[in-house]
């Protein structure tokens, strides 16, 4: 979308073909009794740590300040996410300072494990097998629909590991 607008601003004759019967791809939305709006696929935030890309995209629309905060239920118990000290203290039970935190993690990854291939065994070398299990194997193939073992290592990057109490899932 934004090479077809930048070709047509250009100058250029641009035409797009869309395989679904409407525009914005998984970001469709539309209204429900001409109140709500409803995202169809799943909800979308915008966000960016490129002035670049946020002063080009505030030329189309206003933009509204949003924090955006994650819980996830573990058994019966909701916890902050990203992984920060805030969850790592609740989950373990424990009161950690943040470098006592970071040691305690870090005794409970995986070192044998030298050259992460795959989703899981990159978060096994960050978190360790308990966090891993509690917080990412079982939403990992929710969301991705594959089994973790098959995916990259590199999608882990995306996920803070924080060991400070904040609690919002970008920094941007």
């Amino acid at each position: 979308a934004v090479v077809a607008r930048e070709f047509a601003e250009s100058g250029n004759h641009v035409e797009v073909f869309e395989v679904r019967g409407h525009v914005a791809g998984n970001c469709h939305t539309q209204r429900h009794d001409s109140v709500v709006m409803v995202h169809v696929y799943v909800p979308h935030i915008f966000h960016t740590q490129y002035e670049e890309v946020w002063n080009y995209v505030q030329r189309f629309g206003t933009f509204k300040p949003y924090r955006h905060r994650v819980r996830a239920m573990v058994g019966n118990k909701a916890y902050q996410m990203p992984m920060n000290l805030g969850l790592i203290n609740a989950f373990f039970g424990t009161s950690m300072d943040p470098a006592q935190a970071e040691r305690f993690v870090a005794d409970r990854t995986d070192s044998s494990i030298t050259n992460p291939v795959s989703f899981e065994e990159q978060d096994l070398t960050l978190v360790g097998r308990e966090l891993y299990e509690a917080f990412f194997a079982g939403y990992t193939r929710k969301q991705w629909g594959v089994d973790r073992k098959e995916l990259p290592a590199s999608i882990l990057a995306r996920l803070p590991l924080r060991f400070t109490d904040d609690d919002s899932y970008f920094s941007h």
